[in-house]
Formats: C-alpha cells, structure tokens, sequence
C-alpha cells in the first residue's frame, strides 16, 4: 500500500467512529424511549415512531455540525429539540442533550462554546429539577452528570477526527512550505560559496580581457575550474545523506585503515533533514582530508543533545582538515577547527534556519492522547458518580439495594476498574504496550464482572463498553471481536438471563455505544500520530526531491557553463601572445558565460524552468567551436525541456571527456516518440567502474519524462540515443523513487562518461 493511499484512508477514518456512536447512541434512546412510554403494556406505536424520528433528525443535525455543513443558528434547533419534547413524552423523553452540548463548542470558539455547553447541561438539570421532579434530585444530578459526559466525549471523537483530517489536508501545504524554506537555506548557502567564487572568476576575465599579457587568462581557467569543483562538491551535498549512516560509514572505513574510532551520537534521528544532511557531508569531508594527510592515531565523532557536531583527530599534521573545514558551505552552521600537538578537533553547532516560511499548521498533535485520556478520565467519574447517585437513590428508581457486603465488593472494584482501564489507555510512545497488560487486562476484565454480580442494579451496564472499547484496543482481531461481544453482550445474558437483554435492548446498545466511544479515544491520537508521521515523511522526500532537482541542475546547467568558461579560458591562454584581438574576443565570451553561471546560481533554487531546445543547439554549437570541434546538426523535430538536457550534458561530455573532430546532432520523430541522438568520433577508452555522474543524472531525467536512454561504443565512435515522448510526461516523478544521479566526482578522468 502506498503512503498516499495509506494517509487517505486514515483520514477517511477519522469520521467514521463519530458516526458509529452517533449510530449507537440514537438506537440507545430510541430503545429507553419505547421502554419509557411501554410503562408494562404495549407501548404507543405513533407516539414512538414520533420520538424516533426526533431523535434521528437530532443525531443528523450534529453530523452536519460535525462535517461544517450547517451555520450556527442550527444550534438554537438542536436545543430546541433537546429539550422540547419533554412536554410531550414526560420522563421517557431521556437526556439526549449531550448532542447539542457537543456541538457547541465545535462551532463557537472559545469561552462561547464551552459556556454555552455548560448552559445546556445546567438546562437539563433544572427540568428534571423544577419540570420533571419525580425521578428526584438523584435522578437529576445522573441526567446533568451523563449529558456533561457523554457530550464531552462526543466533542472529543470529532475533534480528534477533524485533526486527523486538517493533518491530511495540509500535507501538501506543509510539503510547500518546507521546500520554499529549503529553498531560502540553498539559495544563502549558494550565494555564499559559489557566488563568490564565480564573482572572483567574472573579475579575472574582465582584468584578462583588458590586458592578456598582464593578466594571463590563467587566472581565470583555474578560478573556473575550483568553481566546477565546487559545484560538483555542492551537488554531491545536496543528496540524502544521514548521520548516522555516515557515522557507520566512517568508522568502517577509519577501522579498514587501522584507526580506532568512537561514535557517540545523540538524537540524531532527530535531526531536521537539512541539518542531517549538512552534519553527514561535514563528516564525510573531515574522515576523507584525515586520511589523505596520512594514517591517524585516533578518532572520536560525538553529537549532543544541542546539535553540537564534534570530530576530532588525532596524530594528524597540522593544517591537515583546514580545507576540508573551510570548504564546507553550511549556511546557518559555524563551523570552527582548532589544533593543537597533533589534535584537530572540528566542532559545527548548527542554528536554525533562517527566512523560515510558515504555513497553516493544526494544533500540536503530541497533547492530543493527553486529551483522549482526560475525557476518559471524565467518563470513568460519570460512571462511577451515576454508580453512586444509584445508589443514592435507588428506592425513588425502584432499584434493588445490595448488601453491605455486595456494597463493599462494589466499593472496591469499581474504583479499581477505572484505575485499570486509565492505566491502558495512558499515552505511551507508538508501540510500547502497559506493563503486563495482559495480566491487567484481564484482571479489570473480571472486576468489573464482580461488581455487576454484586451490586446488580447499582453498576451501569455501560461499564462493560468501556472495558470492551480497550480490548478491541489492545487485543488483535478477531480474539477482541469475541471478547468485546461476550462482554457487551453475554455478560448480561449470564448474570440477568435472556429475557432481561431482549425485554430491554437498551443495556446492550448502551454498552456498544459507550464501546464504541472508548475505542475511538483510544484510536484516533495513534490515528492522528500516523497521519502525522505520514505527512512529515511526505514534507521530508518532498524536500529531498527537490534536492535532488537542484543538485541535478547545478551539475547539469553551472557545469556546462563552466565547462564552456574553461574551454574558452584555456584558447584564450594559447591566443594572447601570437593573436591577443582573438584572446579578447573569447575572454569576453568567458566572461558572459561566467555572468549566465553567476545569473543561473540566483535561478537554480527557483521554481524548475525548462530550457528551450533551440537556445542548447546555439549554445552547443558555440562550445564545440571553441573546443575546435566540427558541429553537424541535423533537426527533425523541436523536442522540449527534457531533451534540452540531455542535449546540454552530452555535449559537455564531449568536450570534456573526447578528443574528437567532429561532433553530430540529430533529431527524429515516430510514432509519438522523438529521438536525440548525440555521436562523435574521439572517444576514449572506458575506464573501469561505475558510470560517470553526467549519465546517471541524463539517465533519471529520461525515466522521469516517459522516456530511455541508451548509449553505444564502436571503436572511437561514441554514441549517445535519447528516446523521449513528444509531449514530456505531466505527472511529476513518483516519490519513492530514486532518481539518483548527483554523485561526488573529485577529478574528471578521461573517458568517465
């Protein structure tokens, strides 16, 4: 199952335990209904019918409320219903003011809403005290008691299912904001590092351009070629990377060398994904310049609890990690090295980002199981107080009183039952079930049968859901599904006999419902912990794609540029002493290739614009001039951004890594296909290893857009075939794929294609 479908479906969870209770608990009040107005002989068939309907237009009034489907002077008519039918059924029209004293606070904010529910539960404590006295002030206390309750619980269950779904429907929103604010930290980072250099390299090819002699272009070939380093390097920095995976990595490695190394990593799972990213390139950079300056005595990699990152050496020449260090482009993070008698220690402490990008983000999801358990609390004192106003009462309700020991047994079992089922449903982190609940389990399981067979009358049949609701919880299906069925249903049936549960179906759908609502506290924060995690999950392969979009584009457009600054640079340098006009000329072009290098730094960490084909075949023709290599070009059809690409790295390709004289580009279309293809005649001799990054990237792009790549060797004769669709693909690559292809490249070696 997908991680899309998955967070759908949760979400489509997320109402559907309100509609069950909602479901339960209209079929509980129709059933007291028709036991209230039975009164021991058959009951009014039309004036049943009558009260039923009430309640399902009551019960459907609060499911518009609960999906925003109604305005707020829908509440005045819940009320109304609530509490008009007293004056037609009496005392068999049974507290279902729990309903509007819900759906108050759900669509009055604040103090209003809950004031107003508070007014409801007031209201129904005063008929039963001032219209309705004859089921006494023990009744009347249990009425406002049941509907404070149970109202509270629903609101609960809907509250909960509305955060589970805005989790949902932000998800987008969220993965937005996270890659403009991305974004924001690349751009900084870019500008810092390559904008400088690059503003260094426009500076020596406008001194060269002024006067070759003076300033040899030298300057400039080699300020270009430290800035494609960097590029390179910058890349390889924006893949995936995690801590503790290069942590692992390195010590492998350090351990291979003969180097001892530790590893003390705090929380490092913690990381946002760019600090990750960005601590793990550091590592990498500082283990490889350590064992490139000779063998180390020693190594110790440590993360605290701060984001403090310490590496440190030992047995290492002075100024062996400088470069590696100041090297490093981690905008946000101070990175500092200090050395001394052979000890370098790297210590990075990493601020938070700066031009954080904020977007609409539901309530904190860690306080909702604090939540769910506190209404839970409120429903254990709703029974164990209806349990006591029973009793209380129990002659005005003509209830059978139990002994003084039956009385004791109770006494002590239902304060433990509640203290039990807190215990099971007390926030834990995923996963981690109560200690032995098992045994707890089913000890709560046989108390709360206790004090039924003891104090009868006196204990709401209703305990029995609440204990089922935390079975079907913990318990896996199907051997919850029987046990909350046995406890719903055949505990009744084995304490008072069959006939008590069929001349009264209302202790059974009272169980289910009270059930159904303890299941759904239970369920809906993990619930809502998912689709939190989900939807993280989302923001972070979101970003990490955009990364990789980013890193593929600095590799793929600056290196091309820089490519071409080089080239021209390295004629210049043979130019100006026999034809200086002709140094100048190309020491200009250099300089406004730097310019569109320096310009597309600013542009890469913008939103994704394709090149036009025909702007790559002039700018491909430009370089292959410059590198002294015969362009034939031969167009067919006009493909789009993706064969542009493909088109700008091959012959990048060419000039890098071939020796030709004469480079050939064409294009065909068929069959709703069209095909580059990009061959030249100086190839190399392959080098053994794993393909160069250039194909790894044109090759991702290619799936990406419908399409394949495929290339072919014969002899000198090097050809590069990209089959593409003639309209490029709308839907945007899925994302757990992974479209490597931005992979560290230190040197370019001949034939690494």
């Amino acid at each position: 199952m997908s991680q899309r479908h998955a967070e759908d479906r949760m979400s489509r969870f997320a109402l559907m335990p309100t509609l069950v209770c909602l479901t339960l608990y209209c079929l509980f009040r129709i059933s007291v209904l028709a036991a209230g107005m039975s009164f021991g002989s058959p009951p009014d068939l039309a004036v049943v019918v009558a009260g039923a309907v009430l309640v399902v237009v009551l019960g459907g009034l609060y499911l518009a409320v609960v999906l925003r489907r109604l305005p707020p002077w829908v509440l005045a008519v819940q009320a109304l219903l609530a509490f008009g039918p007293y004056a037609v059924f009496g005392d068999a029209w049974g507290p279902v003011s729990a309903l509007p004293a819900a759906a108050l606070p759900l669509v009055l904010a604040g103090w209003a809403g809950w004031s107003g529910a508070a007014l409801v539960v007031v209201g129904e404590l005063a008929v039963r005290l001032l219209w309705l006295p004859s089921g006494g002030l023990a009744y009347a206390l249990w009425a406002a008691l049941t509907s404070a309750a149970l109202g509270l619980g629903f609101f609960a269950t809907a509250r909960l299912g509305h955060l589970v779904r805005e989790l949902a429907a932000t998800r987008a929103e969220h993965a937005s904001a996270e890659v403009a604010r991305e974004r924001l930290r690349i751009a900084g980072e870019l500008r810092a590092s390559l904008g400088t250099r690059l503003a260094a390299v426009i500076a020596a090819g406008r001194r060269a351009a002024d006067d070759p002699v003076r300033f040899p272009p030298a300057e400039l070939v080699e300020g270009a070629r430290q800035a494609l380093d960097a590029v390179r390097s910058v890349a390889d920095d924006y893949r995936e990377h995690s801590l503790a995976a290069e942590a692992e990595s390195a010590a492998t490695v350090l351990a291979a060398a003969g180097v001892p190394a530790t590893t003390a990593l705090a929380a490092a799972d913690r990381l946002p994904a760019p600090v990750d990213a960005a601590l793990a390139a550091l590592l990498r950079r500082t283990v490889i310049a350590a064992l490139r300056s000779g063998i180390p005595s020693g190594c110790r990699i440590e993360l605290d609890a701060q984001a403090r990152f310490t590496v440190v050496f030992t047995g290492l020449p002075p100024g062996a990690l400088r470069e590696a260090v100041t090297g490093t482009v981690i905008t946000g993070t101070e990175v500092e090295l200090a050395e001394e008698d052979g000890r370098a220690e790297v210590v990075a402490r990493v601020s938070p980002p700066a031009g954080r990008v904020s977007a609409r983000r539901p309530k904190p999801v860690a306080t909702v199981p604090w939540l769910a358990w506190c209404v839970l609390l409120v429903l254990e004192i709703d029974h164990l107080g209806t349990a006591a106003l029973r009793l209380f009462g129990a002659r005005q309700l003509a209830l059978s009183v139990p002994s003084p020991a039956e009385l004791a047994v109770a006494a002590v079992a239902l304060p433990a039952v509640a203290v039990l089922q807190l215990h099971h449903v007390l926030p834990r982190p995923p996963g981690v079930p109560p200690p032995a609940w098992r045994v707890t389990l089913a000890a709560q399981i046989g108390l709360v049968v206790l004090a039924l067979a003891a104090a009868g009358d006196i204990t709401p049949h209703t305990y029995l859901g609440m204990v089922a609701g935390v079975v079907l919880f913990h318990v896996r299906a199907p051997l919850s599904w029987g046990l909350a069925a046995l406890l719903v249903c055949g505990v009744p049936v084995l304490l008072h006999g069959v006939e008590y549960v069929a001349d009264g179906p209302f202790v059974v759908l009272g169980g289910l419902t009270s059930m159904a609502m303890a299941y759904a506290l239970c369920r809906l924060p993990v619930t809502a912990g998912q689709v939190r995690q989900a939807r993280e999950e989302l923001a972070r392969v979101t970003v990490l794609k955009e990364r990789l979009r980013i890193a593929r584009d600095l590799h793929d457009l600056l290196g091309f540029q820089l490519s071409a600054v080089v080239v021209k640079g390295e004629l210049a340098d043979r130019l100006a002493g026999g034809a200086p006009g002709a140094a100048r000329a190309h020491l200009t072009e250099a300089v406004a290739l730097a310019e569109q290098a320096l310009s597309s730094v600013r542009s890469v960490t913008g939103e994704p614009a394709g090149p036009a084909f025909g702007q790559e075949v002039e700018a491909a023709r430009a370089m292959l001039a410059a590198a002294g290599i015969e362009a034939r070009v031969r167009l067919g059809a006009a493909p789009g951004e993706p064969a542009a690409i493909v088109l700008r790295e091959a012959v990048t390709n060419v000039v890098r890594h071939a020796r030709a004289r004469v480079c050939e580009i064409e294009t065909t279309s068929a069959a709703g296909t069209v095909r580059l293809r990009v061959s030249n005649d100086g190839a190399l001799p392959p080098v053994a290893g794993r393909p160069g990054t250039g194909l790894l990237n044109l090759a991702s792009r290619a799936r990406q857009a419908g399409g394949h790549l495929s290339t072919e060797r014969d002899g000198e004769r090097f050809t590069l075939t990209a089959t593409l669709p003639a309209r490029p693909a709308d839907a945007p690559a899925c994302l757990d794929e992974d479209p490597d292809g931005v992979q560290p490249v230190a040197h370019a070696r001949s034939g690494d294609r």
